[in-house]
């Protein structure tokens, strides 16, 4: 946690493998604790709403990992929000998602 304004830079500047695993990374540390995921979770969430559409799906599953009953709604809010911008095979990996938040 005292890299994490480190990480989020990174993120911001660096490439699409910088990216990606900035996703996994922050996301595997907001799994930690509650109050990690209080300072990571909106961060992430504002990527997913502000990242390329094709890096939605594999970002979101990643970002599944931090996922948790206070915060489902407004993750499933923000890929509900990009659906119509995703390809049909996008797509089919958001639904696993919900199908996966269901269960």
């Amino acid at each position: 946690m005292e890299h994490l304004d480190t990480l989020k830079s990174a993120m911001k500047i660096g490439s699409v493998i910088t990216i990606d695993k900035g996703v996994l990374t922050l996301a595997k540390l907001a799994a930690v604790s509650k109050e990690n995921n209080d300072a990571i979770f909106p961060f992430l969430l504002n990527h997913l709403e502000n990242c390329r559409t094709k890096e939605i799906p594999q970002h979101s599953e990643t970002t599944l990992l931090a996922v948790t009953d206070e915060n489902k709604e407004e993750f499933l809010n923000v890929l509900r929000k990009r659906e119509t911008y995703l390809t049909a095979p996008q797509l089919k990996r958001v639904k696993k998602i919900y199908n996966t938040l269901k269960a």
